[in-house]
């Protein structure tokens, strides 16, 4: 994980010093975000032991079309992907079950590291954005987004009390697109972010949880 931490500051900070030659060249048309942030996950059932804190990343780069005569508010549209994950006290016993889904409790228990659901999609975001004296900047838009990956990771006990590392690929019962409205409030180069996706992560049945997560963090937008 802090391996994967100071590559991603690298690559932020290297991007970071081409800003402003990109910022000229495009007549500070084009804005690159990259958020940081954890998901509230909300609406979960008995079945699901949620996590506190779950950390996810997203990043887009969109373009900004003048809001009519001002070149300082903007309607931004472009392109993004985005990487949740949903940690929780409770494991899916057969992810690619295609009716009930079967919930294994996991806390207290001794052995019991981690497990999450990771689902990752390709966005388009729009965004309306204004600018105050040139720094201060709102952002309030809405993104659509289609999963392209799906996977669970385990680390625990099995049966015989032994430490194993799980992983499935391509699991079933996730939504396949994804609705949220977002919000971004900030000075020059960093804002604080929400996020809140109206449409669930799992599909609805099988017993899953309805989540619909909240995602509350920050962003940096080098240009």
């Amino acid at each position: 994980m802090k391996k994967v931490l100071f590559t991603l500051i690298a690559l932020i900070l290297s991007i970071g010093s081409y800003a402003q030659l990109i910022a000229n060249k495009t007549d500070n048309k084009v804005t690159m975000n990259f958020d940081f942030f954890s998901d509230i996950q909300l609406k979960t059932n008995d079945n699901w032991d949620a996590r506190g804190f779950n950390q996810g990343f997203s990043m887009a780069l969109t373009y900004n079309f003048p809001l009519g005569e001002s070149t300082k508010h903007t309607v931004s549209i472009g392109a993004g992907l985005s990487s949740h994950n949903y940690y929780s006290y409770s494991r899916i016993d057969n992810p690619y079950a295609t009716d009930t889904l079967v919930f294994i409790p996991y806390r207290g228990e001794k052995n019991f590291k981690r497990y999450k659901v990771n689902p990752t999609y390709v966005d388009i975001p729009l965004e309306l954005r204004f600018r105050i004296k040139d720094a201060w900047k709102i952002g309030v838009g809405f993104k659509f987004g289609i999963r392209v990956a799906g996977k669970t990771k385990y680390v625990g006990p099995n049966e015989d009390g032994v430490t194993i590392r799980e992983k499935y690929c391509g699991i079933k019962n996730l939504e396949r697109y994804s609705y949220a409205a977002t919000l971004r409030v900030g000075y020059k180069w960093i804002s604080a972010y929400c996020s809140y996706q109206m449409s669930r992560v799992f599909e609805l049945g099988h017993e899953a949880p309805a989540i619909c997560p909240l995602s509350v963090g920050f962003t940096i937008a080098p240009f």
